[in-house]
């Protein structure tokens, strides 16, 4: 009997469950389902400040490594840095100055400084003598500016290895350096011969924007802060962009996204970037007596001079987000979101972006052409 008892009682506490479940399912907007996503390594914090991209670069590149079968691997992401500064102040000595030599740079110029210095797994990077993340701390700057100032000025401006020692060794003490012959499951590397093994070909991958004063479909320098190096970018019409995310996780591959994430267009209760046509959701009016319903709100379909008039200020100035594009996602209504995480916080934590918020918000895409949908990669001439 009391067997009975208590197979009434579990039965009755599922059934309650069950229905708070349904009932809790009811009171969402988006009720969002992931539909496909990408492998990718856990997200790290950031290391440095304004080195974001670099968090970026290498979680691309580490998401590209486990698409080629070569494992998780925890890159070393001030690695980049450390060779960015070196790489920019080869730059800034043969423009005669007029390079600046700082940590900002594109995601993609975690290539450029692979094919040329190589990369290392974390395990295989020295820790600085110093806190990379110390904010009061100018030293690093002040002796890589005078050491390339003395390098110009005592050369006239020709170009000599004298100055790499100094300049090579405050890098070391302030941001670490990577060694230079290490093991790494059982097998022994340089930072290039480890690059070399990845299986990731730089020349693979591409930046793209939307910009309606160029010419579409066409390659173009981007003028914005950061392109130090008047790097080119492919330019796509404003509504490939969310179609390119989607066709690039798809087809199995990763993207790095950098853009806007703006506040005021993120329902955080549902991790829900959009472009609300009203009121986003939840916002409810005190005199408002209509019942609310609990589905996705109405979206403004974001014209390219939309887009053009809210994409050409954010080219003036840097600090924006970086994420890591890596799944699909439908709504209760089936329209279909990004996901992306945030690139430089530990946690994973994701945002969902409507292809109107996509359209609006992205600044460029850093991706493998390999992963891009057949129709647009022919377009450009890829």
């Amino acid at each position: 009997m009391k067997k009975v008892k208590l197979s009434v009682l579990m039965f009755l506490l599922f059934f309650i469950m069950g229905g708070m479940q349904v009932v809790s399912a009811q009171d969402l907007y988006y009720d969002l389902k992931v539909k496909s996503t990408v492998k990718t390594t856990p997200t790290k914090d950031l290391q440095r400040l304004n080195s974001c991209w670099s968090n970026a670069g290498a979680a691309l590149i580490e998401a590209e490594m486990i698409r080629n079968g070569k494992g998780e691997c925890d890159l070393a992401v001030l690695d980049f840095v450390h060779n960015a500064y070196l790489l920019k102040a080869e730059a800034h000595l043969a423009s005669k100055g007029k390079v600046p030599v700082t940590e900002k740079c594109l995601s993609a110029d975690v290539f450029k400084i692979m094919d040329k210095y190589g990369m290392v797994p974390q395990s295989a990077y020295m820790k600085p003598e110093k806190n990379p993340m110390d904010k009061t701390s100018g030293e690093m700057d002040a002796i890589l500016r005078g050491t390339l100032r003395m390098s110009l000025t005592k050369d006239e401006g020709k170009f000599t290895d004298r100055w790499k020692n100094t300049y090579d060794a405050a890098l070391s003490r302030y941001i670490g350096d990577a060694k230079m012959h290490f093991k790494y499951n059982g097998k022994d590397y340089t930072p290039m011969s480890f690059a070399q093994e990845s299986g990731v070909n730089a020349s693979d991958y591409i930046l793209l924007t939307s910009d309606d004063r160029q010419d579409y479909y066409k390659p173009f320098v981007l003028e914005m802060k950061d392109n130090w190096d008047k790097d080119k970018f492919y330019n796509v019409e404003p509504s490939d962009l969310a179609t390119i995310l989607e066709g690039a996780v798809s087809n199995g591959f990763a993207v790095s996204w950098y853009g806007l994430l703006d506040n005021k267009m993120i329902y955080k209760a549902e991790a829900v970037a959009i472009v609300p046509a009203g009121d986003m959701p939840g916002v409810k009016a005190e005199n408002d007596t209509v019942e609310e319903v609990f589905e996705p709100v109405a979206e403004v379909n974001v014209s390219p001079e939309q887009r053009q008039k809210n994409f050409e200020p954010l080219l003036m100035r840097s600090g924006y987000n970086f994420l890591t594009v890596y799944g699909i996602s439908k709504d209760k209504k089936e329209n279909t979101y990004i996901i992306g995480k945030d690139a430089c916080k530990a946690g994973d934590d994701t945002i969902n972006m409507s292809e109107q918020f996509v359209k609006l918000n992205t600044v460029y895409l850093l991706v493998n052409k390999n992963g891009l949908p057949k129709d647009i990669r022919k377009k450009l001439g890829l």
